[in-house]
């Protein structure tokens, strides 16, 4: 793509979200669902953005030199951050530089993800909390190369603040990686809970909001004799 196309891609992706600057996100190449909604960001060599029907992305996020990120219908990045991979992985690998967000999968805020190879968050997943890093590249030490392997968060997955994925780890589907853990290569067998550095399973994990069929929960816990306050948001 010519940096002429970024430019002019960069100057769209910084206004506010409207009906218009989805028009004009499609006219110059992206694949933006009408209904999607886009606030203002910082986008900067991005081949390609697919946006789903009710898919949302806000505020101050900066996204650059990536091949491909989509957000399937009802998905959803919140606000400031940081997405990227090295051009040279983009260059080189046919999965470098991709991001792909599952139905109502969920990144939240203040993450950054290093998209060098494929990073994918299943549906009704989320990248809960603040904090976390997904780093896909590392070197490789036998070989003295630099390397990149996927990262995969499985469906109705729940990753909790400022945890560590490393590239070529899986969190299974219906599991939760609790809050400071570090999850590497070869330690995501079953679903559960994983904890520690390096994560290990813990324990079996349930609940309801492992089978929602929203995309968000908008109930409040609050100690009062009712227990829960619903749609409090």
């Amino acid at each position: 793509m010519s940096t002429v196309r970024y430019i002019l891609q960069a100057g769209v992706w910084i206004l506010p979200a409207s009906a218009a600057k989805n028009f004009a996100l499609r006219r110059l190449g992206h694949n933006v669902h009408p209904r999607a909604r886009a606030a203002s960001n910082v986008v900067w060599k991005v081949s390609s953005v697919e946006l789903g029907a009710g898919s949302r992305i806000g505020k101050w996020n900066v996204v650059k030199n990536m091949r491909r990120v989509r957000l399937a219908d009802g998905a959803m990045i919140g606000r400031m951050n940081l997405i990227s991979a090295p051009p040279v992985y983009v260059r080189l690998l046919p999965d470098g530089g991709v991001l792909d967000v599952g139905v109502h999968g969920k990144i939240m805020s203040r993450h950054q993800l290093d998209c060098s190879a494929r990073v994918e968050v299943g549906s009704f997943a989320s990248l809960a909390g603040h904090e976390s890093r997904i780093l896909t590249h590392s070197v490789d030490l036998r070989e003295n190369a630099q390397t990149a392997v996927p990262v995969r968060i499985g469906e109705r997955s729940f990753v909790a603040s400022r945890c560590m994925i490393l590239g070529g780890a899986v969190l299974p589907g219906r599991s939760v990686l609790a809050a400071g853990a570090v999850l590497v290569q070869g330690n995501g067998v079953k679903p559960g809970m994983y904890a520690g550095v390096p994560a290990r399973w813990v324990t079996e994990v349930e609940g309801a909001w492992f089978d929602r069929d929203e995309g968000e929960t908008r109930h409040v816990v609050v100690h009062t004799p009712d227990g829960i306050v619903e749609q409090a948001f």
